[in-house]
């Protein structure tokens, strides 16, 4: 069952999300105070809908925009938190933007893959009409 998008979300389950390993998450908690998932009894970490956003903007502008973590701090501290909110959003919507575009992409390559083997189909039949029609001639000759 697909959980809904304002639902808490597992260490594991976040990772998933951002394409990053938990070890990164768990170091970015260290490095921006900002990252605060909730911790249930064995330190088992939650990460709410902001979070996971957070982090994408902050992954966008470590890894995409070549920013270091301090100057990542020095944006936020600037900027404030919902400026890398902000950012992550946008690189959710460009993801989900692409994944629909891929979707369809696939989907119209299934399409022609159809529309080849029908199209093969019927040049089989066509051979085979060929034949009984060059026999025919050959023994009315």
């Amino acid at each position: 069952m697909k959980k809904s998008p304002e639902a808490f979300r597992t260490i594991s389950e976040a990772s998933e999300i951002v394409s990053l390993p938990s070890h990164v998450l768990r170091f970015w908690e260290s490095k921006f105070n900002q990252i605060k998932p909730l911790k249930r009894a064995g330190g088992r970490r939650f990460y709410r809908p902001n979070d996971i956003l957070f982090i994408l903007g902050i992954k966008k502008l470590l890894h995409i925009d070549g920013l270091t973590i301090i100057g990542v701090k020095r944006l936020i501290k600037e900027n404030g938190i919902n400026f890398i909110i902000n950012i992550g959003k946008n690189v959710k919507d460009n993801n989900s933007n692409l994944q629909k575009k891929e979707n369809i992409l696939k989907i119209n390559i299934l399409k022609s893959k159809i529309d080849k083997e029908k199209i093969n189909g019927f040049i089989n039949q066509l051979d085979i009409l060929k034949s009984k029609i060059e026999s025919r001639i050959l023994n009315d000759l």
